[in-house]
């Protein structure tokens, strides 16, 4: 009988541990969600376009471009490649967010950065 207890205890703690970990990987998806969202934002506005721009020149709705902006919705590849071709980027220009990486690695991405224009 005590080997079964124990065995459901171990359960019950990799149960735990894998929803701790779900959690965390969740609010690290979240928080890539809104900085993109942020980012497109801010490129939109420097390419002084409103959402209602964006909506007629892609087809996408209004309210789901107030989502993607706020981080409250997942995106696409191809609404991605939608919202860079309306606002004239690179799809990768919509991805030039901080991200939260240690100090070491963010001074290594600048390095190679500076490196890569310098060819």
């Amino acid at each position: 009988m005590a080997r079964d207890t124990r065995s459901f205890l171990g359960v019950i703690s990799v149960a735990s541990i894998h929803s701790i970990t779900k959690q965390m990987d969740s609010q690290k998806y979240t928080q890539l969600l809104e900085q993109f969202g942020k980012r497109f934002k801010q490129v939109r506005k420097e390419k002084g376009k409103t959402q209602l721009d964006i909506e007629v020149a892609t087809g996408i709705n209004n309210g789901d471009i107030s989502r993607i902006e706020n981080g409250k919705t997942n995106i696409e590849f191809i609404t991605i490649a939608k919202l860079a071709e309306v606002l004239d980027v690179e799809m990768v220009e919509l991805f030039h967010f901080e991200t939260s990486i240690s100090k070491k690695e963010k001074g290594s991405v600048q390095v190679n950065r500076t490196a890569k224009k310098k060819e």
